[in-house]
């Protein structure tokens, strides 16, 4: 069949966001201890989603252009996976914060869940 690596590749990286996106709005809906909407979830997984899988392409494509270990030796490995780590944490919490801003602007806000107690914070004028 002509073309059927080509759509078996797009199938993948379809089924592989569609994956990514499914975790990450699992963490975003029941990790916090608030209550939030999965239409503000969706979208903030979705943005998530999509800056984690260019992230991983990037990731591949500077391991397999071979400059890695030239450049650092034998500590590239580590630094990559460092690098890794660092961008995988950055885009989860832009992720999380992306989706509370997104809720408050669209007017239905988080509210704390029945254990959480909500801080607001003031400026005290000296």
């Amino acid at each position: 069949m002509p073309g059927g690596i080509a759509v078996a590749l797009v199938v993948y990286w379809i089924f592989d966001l569609a994956v990514v996106i499914l975790l990450f709005a699992i963490i975003f809906k029941y990790l916090p201890d608030a209550e939030i909407q999965w239409r503000d979830v969706w979208i903030g997984a979705t943005i998530t989603a999509i800056l984690f899988a260019i992230g991983k392409w990037a990731l591949g494509l500077y391991l397999a252009s071979g400059n890695a270990a030239s450049a650092y030796g034998a500590a590239s490995s580590l630094i990559t996976l460092l690098l890794w780590v660092y961008y995988s944490a950055q885009i989860l919490l832009f992720g999380a914060e992306f989706t509370q801003v997104y809720a408050c602007e669209a007017g239905r806000g988080i509210k704390p869940g029945e254990h959480a107690i909500r801080v607001e914070s003031k400026e005290v004028k000296q």
